[in-house]
């Protein structure tokens, strides 16, 4: 989509969905009605100075079409302890489409439990919930490190929460189980995925000026990789099992989560780590954190971050004889260019930027990230020119971040 098909199609609509969503909620804040409705909203303008590749879709020419959205969120409170959620999110972007990503009931047996049926976000990260809602992190672009490693965002299941909370401590468990029947991206492109007893648990801890969240999460995955299961059925009619299997990419994946944070009115620190680790070698593991710091002086935030990550695939089996024939040898160049093709994800970013809450409802966002990929990675790059890129690029962003 060019500036100019955003300009006169989507900034209308944009602007028209300030006015009807405006007065909607103003409405229904006069009353207290049981429908109750509530969104947010992004505007974001990107521009890398790169031209021999793109990042999260940005280029060399200043792009509005990357991560601006706008999403409207819906409650309906039937009795006192039972109602229905759901919220859709309208996006530009092209990796994910709009969608409705919330769509539950939620149950609350005691004051201290809910339990949660129907689409939620699967809580894989310390900004799950809150992902596509940009006032509610300092960031423009969440530190991908951490957050480009989520395969499954949404699950259709069951979701149960206890909190308790004391004069100074206050502690939250969650625990879910479910399924998700819908694409992934990998490698710049969509593919299909099957992923059945999705299931996590999740503890949060809160002390003074302190927050902690630990999670771990467990599933079975079908991916739907098309060229490694037809080249897998060749090596099983060649007799070749285990090479077969090593290119099999269904089977369990394990995800790790551990964050903390500190904030009081003068500055803030933040870091999260995630593990993705994969029973099947093409799937890769991934390991991945952020660090960040920040200065609050009302009405501005100032804030830098340092993210990194690496990619480790599995390792080939070796039964596949070289040198007896060209049949065979050309197999094994066959099995062993499909594991020297498979995207790395090894990267490091440094990021500046600054927040003005200009409004109690409206903030204004500027950003620098510097992003650096190790040479046998691509990371959330899309290489167009690989003699003359450097692996490395800036990334200039500014944002209008709304809720209402």
């Amino acid at each position: 989509m060019t500036f100019r098909i955003f300009r006169t199609i989507f900034l209308p609509i944009f602007g028209s969905s300030i006015l009807v969503f405006s007065g909607m909620t103003s409405a229904f804040a006069q009353t207290d009605a049981p429908l109750q409705f509530s969104g947010f909203s992004r505007l974001i303008a990107g521009y890398l100075d790169e031209s021999d590749a793109t990042y999260l879709g940005y280029d060399d020419s200043l792009s509005l079409d990357r991560q601006s959205l706008i999403g409207l969120h819906v409650d309906y409170q039937f009795l006192d302890n039972l109602s229905v959620t759901g919220q859709f999110v309208g996006k530009t972007g092209t990796k994910r489409g709009s969608e409705i990503d919330w769509l539950y009931l939620t149950y609350e047996p005691t004051r201290a439990t809910q339990i949660k049926l129907g689409k939620q976000r699967t809580p894989f990260f310390n900004y799950s919930d809150s992902i596509d809602v940009g006032f509610a992190y300092p960031w423009i672009t969440l530190p991908q490190q951490v957050y480009s490693s989520v395969l499954f965002p949404t699950f259709d299941g069951v979701l149960g929460n206890y909190q308790w909370s004391g004069k100074e401590i206050g502690f939250e468990l969650e625990g879910y189980w479910g399924s998700y029947d819908d694409g992934i991206f990998t490698s710049g492109r969509k593919v299909s995925a099957e992923v059945s007893d999705l299931r996590g648990l999740i503890a949060k801890a809160n002390y003074d000026n302190w927050a902690f969240r630990a999670s771990m999460h467990f599933a079975d995955a079908n991916i739907g990789l098309t060229e490694l299961n037809e080249f897998s059925s060749v090596l099983n009619q060649f007799g070749f099992t285990q090479s077969a299997e090593s290119l099999n990419p269904n089977g369990s994946v394990d995800f790790y989560q551990i964050s903390a944070s500190y904030e009081n009115l003068d500055y803030f620190f933040r870091a999260e780590a995630t593990q993705n680790l994969a029973q099947r070698s093409p799937i890769p593991d991934i390991r991945g954190y952020f660090l960040a710091a920040g200065y609050n002086y009302y009405p501005f935030v100032s804030y830098i971050s340092f993210g990194e990550n690496r990619s480790e695939y599995g390792s080939t089996a070796n039964e596949i004889p070289i040198g007896i024939n060209p049949q065979l040898d050309a197999l094994a160049f066959g099995y062993q260019s499909i594991f020297s093709s498979l995207p790395g994800f090894s990267s490091k970013s440094f990021t500046v930027g600054t927040r003005w809450d200009f409004k109690s409802n409206l903030a204004l966002k500027a950003e620098v990230t510097w992003t650096e990929v190790a040479e046998d990675s691509d990371a959330n790059f899309v290489v167009l020119d690989k003699t003359n890129f450097d692996r490395k690029a800036a990334l200039y962003q500014l944002a209008l971040e709304w809720v209402f």
